[in-house]
């Protein structure tokens, strides 16, 4: 297993390959296209501390994992997750765990006192609540009906 910074134009695909993988996407599609967009807007735009941050977990030369974060505009040492996600071929092998104490490590050193991420309250997203606790963060914030009614959004943080 290792981690990767960089971002190439074959990951545009590879982002999309493995949201839709975990089958949370289906009822809004849209946002697969979304994180494909951040993608592409990176490879266009480069690194610069305005931009989202990506990293790659690669097991055995495939892409396996990959979260997005940055910098929370505005703020002077909080960032946020927006996006992480294991292929459902790889869950349960504690991967998800790896990359975001991967993400983690980074905004420390980038200087980070707080880290956000926010997820649906529905049922179906249970495993990844449990999953963001077990990893340290907290259930900050709750806004009701966000997402769709009966679907709240959840923020989670942790601190440093």
């Amino acid at each position: 297993m290792l981690f990767r910074n960089e971002i190439f134009k074959r990951d545009v695909e590879t982002i999309r390959d493995i949201l839709s993988s975990t089958g949370f996407f289906e009822a809004a599609p849209d946002e697969i296209d979304v994180a494909a967009e951040l993608a592409e807007q990176a490879l266009k735009e480069g690194n610069s501390p305005e931009n989202y941050d990506f990293v790659f977990l690669e097991d055995e030369g495939k892409t396996v994992g990959y979260a997005c974060f940055a910098r929370v505009p505005c703020t002077l040492s909080s960032f946020e997750i927006y996006w992480i996600a294991i292929h459902n071929d790889c869950r349960g092998k504690g991967l998800g765990k790896r990359l975001i104490n991967e993400v983690i490590r980074m905004v420390k050193n980038l200087g980070a006192t707080k880290l956000v991420l926010q997820t649906a309250g529905r049922a179906q997203y249970l495993p990844t609540q449990k999953f963001y606790q077990a990893c340290g963060f907290k259930e900050e914030a709750r806004l009701k009906n966000y997402y769709a009614v009966g679907d709240d959004c959840l923020i989670y943080t942790i601190d440093f």
